[in-house]
Formats: C-alpha cells, structure tokens, sequence
C-alpha cells in the first residue's frame, strides 16, 4: 500500500510538474496611433484572440502595458540629447470588447512616437511595448469554455495611423521630399503644408515623416470635413533638408516651387486653386515664398511667422519693403498668433505683417468668446482680402503666458482645458476655429478665395 501510495505521488507531482511547464498560448498585439493636437501618439493596442473566439471578464486592471522609446541608436556618437525618450506604464483608460478582439484604450496625453531632441528636430523613436495580463480571462471557443484563461503576448511594435497612411511619401534626389494626399475622387485644388522648425529633418535621414506626425498640420487637411469644404484637394507636405530659414541660402523657394508645379502639371491642378498654409519657421518660409512668388497661392493660413528670429537662425529677416510688395500680389492672407508668443515676438512677426499689407485700408474688428479654448479678436481688411485673428493669452508676460485648449486626452467624452505653449496657435487653425470679423471659418474664407 506504501508502494501504491508513493509511486501515485510521483505520478501526480511529474504531472503537475509536466503542467506548469506546459507554455501559455500566445496572441500578438498591434499598436495603433492617432496624430492629436500636439502630436502623434499610441493610443491604442488591439489583441486578436482568434476567430471564434468570444472574450470576456475585461477590464482596464486585466493587463498591464509598458513603453520604451528610444532614440539612443541614432544618438549615439553624438552630444545631442533628448527630451523624449522614455519608459512608462501606460495607463489604460477604457476597453473594448468585441467577440475575439479585445482594444486597450490608453491616454493620449502620453505614448508619443517622436521624440524631441536638443537638436531643435522631432525624431521618430524606436518603440518598445510589453503586454501581461495581471489576472485571467473568460474565453469561449466552440463548446470549450475556460473561466480562468491565462496567457502570453508577443508586440511586433509597428504602429498603425490611418491617417498618416493615406500620404504617400515622395524622396525626391537632391531636392526637398514630402508627403503627399491624394483625394478620392480627381481634385482641381491643392493644399500645400511648411512645417516648423521642429519638423526638418535631421542628419540626412530622409525619414520625411515628422512633418505628418508632430501636429496635425498635414493630416487636418485630408480629414472629410476639409476635403468637403475644398471640395477635394490634394495635399503637399514639405519636410525641409534641415531648416526653413536657409530658405536663399540653399534655394529651397526655388526647389519648392518647381516641384509644386510638377504637381500641378501632373495632377492637372488649377493654378487659381492653390493654397498655402505655413506655421512658425513654416509661416517665414510661406512669407518667403508669397514675396518671391506673388502669384502662385490664391489663399495663404499663415501661423505665427518667424520673422523676427530669422536673421539669427541663418535665414532674413524680410525688409519692410519685401513685406509691403506683398500687397501686389494676388494672395489672401490669414494670420493666427498669440496676444504674447514666446518664441517669435507677435508685435515683430503676425502684427507687424498685417500692418504691412492693411496699410492705407479700412479695418474692422471683432471679438469671440469661447467655453473652452481661448479666446481671440480678429481685425479684418474691408474687402476681407487681409485678415489677423489673435488669442488671448493666459498672462501679458511673455515668458509665463500659455494658450488653452479644449481635449478629451482621457477618453471620457468630457472635454477639458489644457495648457499648452503660447506659440501653438497652429492648433486652432488646424482645428478651424479662428472666425473672421463677419463670423466666417479660416477654412470657409480660404476656400472662398479660390476662383
């Protein structure tokens, strides 16, 4: 009896050994992004647990993500730094669940895929994402049903944006690259997009996508609310060599305009049907461009224009007179600023311009109010061909003065304010929110311009 007993306990204690032992089943798991007001991010991870699988007892304490992102590879060598590498726990702030496919909803306040480095440059980041599940699941498959399932999961890494997608990117030799939208159905109109200064790119990579990724400053152009108002459009994402404000220097106002017009010929683009936006060292290279191409753009959205800094960012500063020839032209122009920007002086870049071209003109203006973002004042040339629309800012010191948004970063339904930099004022432009001074959207008023 002794023997039985003894030789039953090693059958059952090799048995459970051979159990434990026994490896989890394991689902990969996909990332997708969103580009958000202030950049790209993961905001989402989807698990595919098989066809005919049915999932249940989720829920937002069931696993736990973890993200690395790193630039050290394309660092090393170097004395650049970055101010966004990181390695964090995601925070999970709904689930969804759908018969196999369970979502994992993560704030989008955090989870970004660039990474800003001290090189003045927003640089694409490896990402590194690790899955556990912290307690079991139910799942069904057929008649089988196991109330306590346990397994593993294995992240590929590669990150999904619907958005960004649906640009091609375009490397052209020895000139400027970018991203280009092709609207659905064939466009007589085309929307071409400057990035800042942020966005260059950096050691030559020609990785030719932090001009789509760090804003939405290309993407909001080929959403369906601009596409109809344009009534379909292509759109040109430019990634400048390095910076914009080598714009004489390296003959990027020639390059860009010659393959504008490559687009132009090739696409069959009306020539009255170009529009230009530009933000930052993208609002000076779109007023560089506007002054040695008068007729090239029907209708400029030009955001807060580095003007004043050029000169010490090895571009020029524009003369007065450069300035003032603009009124020659056959352009419209809206300008967005904050009341104090901090990184290009409003009194020298927005204002100063839109003095430069109302001079001699009949002026009005009109204030809006507004719950959530700030609100703003927009002055207005009679034949509305001039236009400046500037927010509030949440103090008169430049250097602690802030821009308010309205965001729903936690996925609630419920919309915040939050604070960003007071130079973000591309935001609300890309967002169609600035109003003429007779209560017309920057992108209805741009869109009227086009004969």
């Amino acid at each position: 009896m002794k023997f039985f007993r003894k030789h039953l306990l090693l059958i059952c204690s090799a048995l459970l050994i051979s159990l434990s032992a026994q490896a989890l089943d394991s689902y990969d798991a996909s990332l997708f992004a969103t580009v958000t007001d202030a950049g790209e991010v993961v905001d989402r991870l989807v698990i595919d647990f098989g066809k005919g699988a049915k999932v249940k007892s989720v829920d937002t304490e069931t696993f736990s993500v973890k993200a690395i992102a790193s630039t050290e590879d394309v660092r090393e060598g170097t004395d650049v730094t970055s101010y966004g590498d990181y390695e964090i726990s995601r925070k999970i702030e709904k689930v969804s669940v759908k018969k196999n496919v369970v979502t994992l909803y993560f704030n989008q306040a955090e989870g970004a895929t660039l990474a800003y480095l001290s090189a003045a440059r927003n640089y694409p980041a490896e990402l590194t994402y690790t899955v556990e599940q912290n307690k079991p699941i139910s799942i069904k498959r057929g008649r089988e049903k196991n109330e306590s399932y346990t397994a593993e999961y294995k992240c590929d890494n590669k990150v999904t944006d619907s958005e960004t997608e649906s640009f091609k990117s375009v490397i052209v030799e020895g000139g400027i690259n970018y991203q280009l939208f092709e609207p659905k159905k064939k466009s007589n109109t085309l929307i071409v997009w400057f990035h800042g200064n942020g966005e260059g790119d950096w050691k030559h990579s020609n990785n030719n996508v932090a001009q789509i990724r760090a804003n939405r400053g290309a993407v909001a152009w080929a959403t369906k609310e601009a596409q109809d108002i344009f009534k379909g459009a292509y759109v040109m994402a430019f990634q400048a060599p390095d910076t914009w404000y080598y714009a004489n220097r390296d003959s990027l106002l020639e390059q860009a305009e010659k393959e504008i017009q490559d687009i132009v010929k090739k696409y069959g683009i009306d020539k009255k049907r170009i529009v230009l936006s530009g933000c930052s060292a993208g609002g000076y290279m779109s007023t560089r461009m506007i002054i040695k191409y008068p007729d090239l753009f029907s209708a400029a959205m030009i955001n807060c224009p580095a003007l004043d800094i050029a000169d010490a960012r090895g571009g020029e500063t524009p003369t007065d007179e450069e300035l003032a020839s603009i009124r020659n032209s056959r352009t419209a122009i809206y300008l967005v600023q904050g009341e104090n920007d901090s990184s290009v002086d409003t009194e020298n870049c927005s204002k100063r311009l839109f003095k430069a071209l109302a001079d001699g003109k009949e002026t009005s203006s009109q204030k809006f109010e507004q719950d959530f973002d700030s609100d703003f004042t927009t002055t207005q040339t009679a034949d509305k061909k001039y236009v400046l629309s500037l927010y509030d800012t949440t103090d008169s010191d430049r250097t602690k003065a802030k821009l308010q948004f309205a965001e729903d970063y936690n996925l609630d339904g419920v919309t915040d304010t939050v604070e960003y930099s007071n130079h973000w004022s591309w935001i609300y432009t890309l967002r169609n929110n600035p109003k003429t001074a007779d209560n017309v959207s920057i992108w209805q008023w741009a869109a009227s311009r086009l004969k």
